[in-house]
């Protein structure tokens, strides 16, 4: 019987004891009904986004869609039904910033695998009438294989092994990864280990440092998350409810997005002249408010 007590208080001690990305679920993005409908996130934010030290105005555009992936080429193949090929997740940041004279256009993609919602690959593309950027990394095992090519001086090529922490995650997935934590209960709090973003046109040197993932309901609408990092405090603001949509979004730098318009569409087909009207007018695109 004292045997049978002292393993139930190991168990519940190893239960406490737990690895903190278990807080991140794959259920959402494992979840066929909602991403296999061939339509794609389209969520239009409203932005200050900071450069030089000074909040820009802007709009910033998240896509996320499923789509199928071959794991050797690291693209959208066009024949999906060939062997070897997995499903991803793909999130596209893309950021088009006003700087004075000129203008920020960049463009950050995620790929995470369905089946074990690993993060396959990232890219980034940067111009700011400087230069041309363009940044790769790709999963091999536990670390990534990281490219770049950017017009700063001593950066200008090269490729280089990154091997994230354990329970390390890269900045640039915390849009999605906010959405995915275990919310069955209204409050809570995990550790993590966290890198900088890559959104920038230089070379990035990865570092990851603790990070405190904390949530908490705000009401029966909303969830705070907030992401304290070396950097300071990044802040979500989700839906209480599946899919959890990212409502806004305080960065630690000051930079800000508020969503102004979501819709569930096949964009893609939609590149005629006043298409994006006719989208926005459709109440079949729009998820509810």
């Amino acid at each position: 019987m004292q045997f049978r007590h002292l393993l139930a208080a190991f168990l519940c001690l190893a239960a406490s004891a737990a690895p903190a990305h278990a807080q991140f679920s794959p259920a959402l993005l494992q979840n066929h009904h909602y991403w296999g409908d061939g339509k794609a996130e389209f969520s239009i934010y409203g932005a200050q986004i900071v450069r030089y030290g000074e909040p820009r105005e802007t709009e910033v555009l998240h896509i996320l869609v499923r789509e199928p992936f071959d794991p050797k080429q690291g693209v959208k193949p066009e024949d999906w039904k060939q062997p070897g090929m997995t499903a991803v997740l793909k999130m596209n940041q893309i950021l088009h910033v006003p700087t004075g004279l000129y203008v920020y256009q960049q463009m950050h993609s995620n790929f995470w695998r369905v089946d074990d919602a690993k993060l396959a690959k990232f890219s980034l593309t940067s111009n700011d009438s400087c230069g041309n950027t363009y940044k790769e990394a790709r999963r091999d095992g536990d670390k990534f294989t990281y490219e770049y090519r950017t017009y700063w001086d001593g950066m200008a090529a090269g490729s280089e092994p990154v091997t994230p922490a354990a329970n390390g995650y890269f900045y640039d997935e915390l849009p999605w990864l906010v959405r995915t934590i275990d919310f069955s209960k209204p409050e809570g709090e995990f550790e993590i280990q966290l890198s900088g973003s890559a959104i920038h046109s230089k070379k990035d040197n990865f570092e990851w440092q603790p990070a405190k993932v904390s949530f908490k309901a705000a009401d029966d609408r909303f969830i705070n998350v907030q992401v304290q990092h070396g950097a300071g405090a990044d802040e979500f603001v989700l839906d209480r409810h599946g899919p959890h949509l990212l409502r806004e979004w305080k960065q630690a730098d000051g930079s800000r997005l508020k969503m102004k318009r979501m819709l569930k569409v096949d964009y893609w087909n939609h590149n005629k002249p006043g298409d994006k009207e006719r989208a926005f007018k459709n109440p079949m695109l729009r998820l509810p408010d």
